[in-house]
């Protein structure tokens, strides 16, 4: 190998634009390396930054960037901080006036000798300047320019300044962009708590992220941790034993943040809504803080119910690609406080929780119900689960089925909707007329379109899972219709409220209609083809939902405080199998997901509104029982509805509940 030419070439420029520069005229270079920035920008320094989003407990659950930065004064990064990245970076800081000559001289020869290329020859201020001005090429072009800028730039700011710059600016791993990110993300706290043992951790990841991550490679980060605490001892800033003790201090580092792909489509949704509203400067250049309705708890057990539930529905079948959603809502402001729109975020963007329209099944059937409750129905109304056909046209006949391909006659109302038989709701939904429920549908939220035919009794037209959750959230909050909502308040990065959000009700629906609704869904669960969620042992109420062949699962269920709406199919649909309706293959994931949820809940019933009473009755019959029979059930009636004729033929008063009714 030949003598190194070139590089002794590139140390005789360099030493010679470090004497022009300390003797003052660099200034004549200029016109022959080409324009340079403008110095003044970075006092006008305004790096993109992360805007906050916080759950409905005020806790950060995400943030929306480019760059994963919170800027920070100088003032609250700690000394020891501060001391660390001078010490490894750049020990004369303090000293030169952006270019340390000796240094540059140093690394110059070193790489004439070595035929490399040396490490630590650039200062803060040049590394500051390269990072805000010049690309990462390397040239002796830009090596100049980096020179030259760094003298401009000293002369223009403070000390102080250059680092808020650096500090804020620099790359240092695991995402994250300046040091106060990296604190949260390393360290699980903001930059002003850092320790020494800690802050020089984060000093030595300056050099390279990647090689000294303590996440991926805990032997090199304490090898360059150690040499950071030395060269803190070596300039002063710290005895030789508290180098010692720093480095002996346990690190404890925080957890790997999976949050932010189990709450994915949440984010997701917020970020669009901010972006289309406020435009994109102001979400990644404004450190915008966004409160929203979304409970973390819930959100991770949400996430986990459904990748589990999908999981082991693929397993049982020996299929792939399935997909589903799950929403939960507060039925008593709308806020919507989870949301998966699908099992992988990364591979499918597709918000199914809110943007998928798909069959309802049995699931839109106690709007059937509520409907006929609302027009005089009672909750012991005799149904008829018998053949019934109607002409679709002059050349065709409808015949529809019950699930099990069974017939149970003369049944209540209770029963029909609790075993979710098609027979009795096809009749019933004659009886009351299509135009009234379509009208009760409208009324409990639901936009989409839906076909004027005996059909929808068994779920034909599609709706998404918000719009069918948020109607069942109706019947939960005494017949008040909430409008589903994400985002709370907006405010920008001085605390001032771009926006906020006061929950919207309206009234839908008289409140003894949606208790009495609500009992009908309660039998669901206490005897019908939901009674795998008795286990969890609270007052529930909610219906299954299983299409024609089986494409579609659903289940939606609430307590007073609670609701959740699972969705399970295909996004192109086709049958999930045999055996596999929703109370096989949703259900399981809605109990999952309860029962992590409702231990933050309260236990309580189903508030009883003024214009219901109760009277024991015989539910295979309807008729009312004499007082004191140790059988039958005591159901809701709304006044004046009760079957008050005993089996002595006399009248009686009607009621009000006691707590034995409620059981």
């Amino acid at each position: 190998m030949g003598f190194p030419w070139k590089k002794l070439l590139l140390l005789v420029i360099v030493l010679g634009i470090c004497f022009m520069i300390g003797a003052g005229t660099a200034l004549a270079l200029l016109a022959q390396f080409g324009d340079f920035p403008s110095i003044e920008s970075a006092a006008a320094y305004r790096p993109s930054v992360s805007s906050k989003i916080y759950d409905r407990h005020n806790r950060t659950v995400g943030e929306i960037y480019i760059e994963k930065r919170t800027v920070v004064p100088y003032t609250a990064i700690p000394k020891n901080v501060v001391n660390a990245f001078v010490a490894a970076e750049d020990a004369n800081f303090f000293k030169h006036r952006g270019v340390d000559y000796v240094a540059i001289a140093r690394a110059a020869l070193k790489d004439v000798l070595s035929g490399g290329y040396s490490q630590g020859a650039s200062t803060i201020t040049q590394q500051t300047v390269k990072s805000l001005f010049l690309t990462p090429e390397k040239s002796i072009r830009r090596k100049l320019k980096e020179i030259i800028l760094a003298y401009r730039i000293e002369r223009k700011m403070t000390k102080e300044e250059i680092l808020f710059l650096y500090l804020n600016q620099i790359y240092l791993g695991d995402g994250a962009y300046g040091v106060e990110a990296a604190s949260h993300a390393y360290f699980g706290k903001g930059v002003e708590a850092v320790s020494i043992a800690e802050g020089a951790m984060l000093a030595g990841l300056a050099q390279a992220p990647t090689r000294y991550s303590p996440r991926s490679h805990i032997d090199q980060a304490k090898a360059r941790q150690r040499y950071v605490l030395r060269r803190m001892a070596d300039v002063g800033f710290l005895t030789a034993a508290e180098a010692e003790r720093a480095y002996q201090a346990r690190i404890a580092l925080a957890p790997p943040s999976s949050f932010r792909s189990k709450a994915a489509y949440f984010l997701e949704y917020v970020r669009v809504y901010i972006q289309e509203k406020y435009g994109i400067d102001a979400l990644y250049k404004s450190q915008m803080q966004i409160y929203t309705t979304i409970d973390g708890r819930l959100q991770e057990a949400a996430h986990d119910a459904l990748v589990e539930g999908v999981r082991k529905t693929e397993e049982r079948n020996k299929y792939k690609g399935l997909q589903g959603a799950i929403l939960a809502i507060d039925p008593h402001s709308g806020g919507v406080l989870a949301m998966v729109g699908g099992v992988n975020f990364a591979e499918s963007q597709f918000n199914r929780a809110i943007q998928a329209r798909r069959q309802p099944g049995s699931a839109f059937k106690p709007i059937i119900y509520t409907a006929a409750l609302d027009k005089g129905k009672t909750v012991v109304s005799t149904l008829d689960d018998s053949p019934i056909e109607f002409d679709r046209n002059e050349n065709e006949l409808w015949k529809p089925k019950n699930y099990d391909g069974t017939f149970l006659g003369p049944i209540p109302m209770l029963e029909a909707l609790a075993k979710s038989r098609n027979l009795a709701t096809v009749r019933l939904l004659n009886d009351i007329g299509v135009d009234t429920a379509i009208q009760t549908a409208r009324t409990l939220g639901i936009e989409s379109p839906i076909e004027r035919n005996l059909s929808i009794a068994l779920g034909s037209s599609g709706v998404t899972p918000l719009e069918i959750c948020a109607a069942y959230a109706t019947l939960a909050n005494g017949g008040e219709h909430p409008t589903p909502y994400f985002i709370r308040e907006v405010r920008d990065a001085s605390g001032r409220i771009l926006e906020s959000t006061e929950p919207r009700m309206r009234r839908a629906l008289p409140p003894e209609t949606a208790y009495l609704s609500v009992r009908l869904m309660q039998e669901v669960i206490r005897s019908g083809t939901a009674t795998a969620a008795r286990g969890l042992g609270r007052n529930l109420a909610g219906k299954t939902g299983t299409t024609n062949e089986n494409t579609d699962a659903w289940f939606i269920g609430f307590s007073p405080d609670l609701l959740a709406g699972v969705w399970i199919g295909f996004d192109t649909p086709k049958p999930l199998g045999d055996r596999q309706s929703a109370a096989a293959v949703a259900l399981p994931i809605w109990i999952r997901f309860m029962g992590r949820a409702l231990p933050q809940f309260p236990d309580h019933d189903f508030p009883v509104p003024p214009g219901i009473t109760f009277t024991r009755v015989d539910p295979a019959t309807g008729k009312a029982l004499a007082p004191g029979a140790g059988d039958g059930i005591s159901l809701p009636f709304r006044l004046g509805t009760a079957p008050e004729t005993a089996p002595d033929g006399k009248q009686r008063a009607p009621r009000r509940p006691t707590s034995d009714d409620l059981l």
